[in-house]
């Protein structure tokens, strides 16, 4: 069957397909290695990307096989694409979320490894055009089993210096060389030489080992930036001591919201930090993986007089790893430690305010006893004023009663009313009172 077959189309007995199912099948050969063979050499760039340069990324992709006369990609959302630009020439395009790599193949045998001969076969203003900012360039120079064997100075010479590294990988089948440095011409370059690899190993070889230059680095493309983040993290550091120990020692109001309006600022200041690098700190864990993975796979064998690859690593890489690891875990540490020097000064206001209501509420008990008093007493005082009228009313019925002939002494009358009138009112007042009381409760 023709491998181009839409295979997720072929019908299974009518039954209802996921709708997914064809992109996750096919996300497992998302990435397929070149298939390449020896004498060959590569150029690989990696550029920084800004997902919004997928569509000029895309374009000038289209642009190089214009140029070559070949079939350009047809999708707006193509994120690889491999095309044969002639007969000793072929191009392998990834775009990613933060990068894209351009890798360009040219098969046939050569003298010299590294000469640049990449520029003589592709178009200059479409090199000097590429999308993005150049992170790393690589050239590859991939040598057949017949070619000779180097000795430790001749390949000392051919890269220009002695802090070399290499190892036999794939169990001896090739050895691997690099200095892993970029050289004048802007390349970091890199020999392989094989020895008795089968048909498919040259491509995952050479798959893997651009896999490392490019995700070594995009792992600490943050370094320089995290380098200046710890000198910020120190001066947060202190800062904070400072104000956890102002909280330690007695405090007012107008010092309280002093410390909380810093504390709120210092914390502003650190989730802004960790908002803007959590990314980048994901994403450079996720690119250690693969750079320690993809150094698995090489299955190296120390070369007398070399140190392998994975030491380089080891002593370059891993350090700066650390570093960005190390910035990270204090920026964490510091969150905390302002979240709990936050809460400690919340308690403290808490506790302050606790005792403002406290009083509040003791002086407004002894304001409410008083305003009680001064009701008992105005109230004292309704009741004689109340008796007064009222008796005065009742003055005015007994002198009637007088002029119609009845036998009652006004003055006498009035004398005995008095205290049953004043008894009443105060009785009723009581009564009233009472059941207000009662209304209230309820």
């Amino acid at each position: 069957m023709d491998e181009t077959t839409d295979r997720s189309a072929l019908p299974l007995w009518g039954l209802n397909i996921y709708p997914l199912r064809t992109a996750l099948d096919r996300e497992f050969h998302a990435r397929p290695y070149e298939d390449v063979q020896p004498p060959l050499r590569a150029m690989h760039l990696v550029m920084v990307t800004e997902p919004s340069q997928a569509g000029q990324t895309l374009e000038h992709v289209k642009r190089l096989c214009h140029h070559f006369g070949v079939a350009a990609p047809v999708s707006g959302d193509t994120a690889q694409f491999s095309a044969r630009c002639s007969d000793t020439l072929s191009l392998k395009w990834e775009r990613h979320q933060e990068f894209s790599t351009y890798t360009f193949f040219l098969s046939g045998a050569f003298d010299d490894p590294f000469s640049n001969c990449f520029e003589t076969l592709l178009p200059a203003a479409w090199l000097g055009d590429i999308p993005g900012q150049l992170l790393a360039a690589v050239q590859v120079a991939f040598e057949s089993p017949t070619a000779l064997s180097r000795s430790l100075e001749q390949l000392q010479e051919l890269f220009g210096t002695i802090h070399l590294f290499g190892a036999d990988v794939l169990k001896g089948n090739a050895s691997v060389f690099s200095d892993f440095l970029a050289n004048r011409d802007g390349f970091s370059r890199i020999l392989v030489h094989d020895h008795r690899l089968t048909v498919h190993q040259p491509g995952r070889l050479m798959q893997r080992l651009l896999d490392i230059e490019t995700y070594r680095t995009m792992a600490i493309l943050d370094f320089p930036r995290m380098r200046l983040l710890t000198q910020e993290l120190s001066r947060m550091e202190q800062h904070l001591s400072a104000l956890t120990e102002s909280l330690a020692r007695d405090s007012d109001h107008e010092h309280d919201k002093q410390n909380l309006h810093e504390l709120m600022r210092l914390a502003g200041e650190t989730e802004h930090i960790s908002a803007s690098s959590a990314y980048r700190f994901a994403a450079g864990r996720a690119y250690r993986a693969l750079v320690q993975h993809r150094l698995e796979e090489l299955r190296e064998t120390r070369i007398e007089g070399l140190p392998p690859i994975h030491e380089f690593l080891e002593r370059r890489f891993a350090p700066a790893m650390r570093t960005i690891e190390a910035a990270h875990e204090r920026l964490e540490r510091l969150s905390q430690r302002v979240t709990r020097a936050s809460t400690l000064l919340r308690t403290t206001v808490d506790v302050a305010l606790a005792e403002q209501n406290s009083t509040l509420l003791a002086s407004m008990d002894q304001r409410v006893k008083l305003q009680l008093r001064l009701q008992e007493m105005v109230e004292g005082l309704s009741i004689v004023i109340l008796g007064y009228y009222l008796t005065s009313l009742l003055a005015y019925g007994y002198k009637a009663l007088a002029t119609l002939g009845l036998p009652i002494n006004v003055d006498i009358a009035v004398a005995i009313t008095i205290p049953f009138v004043l008894i009443g009112i105060g009785l009723t007042i009581r009564w009233r009172r009472k059941k207000l009381m009662a209304t209230h409760q309820t």
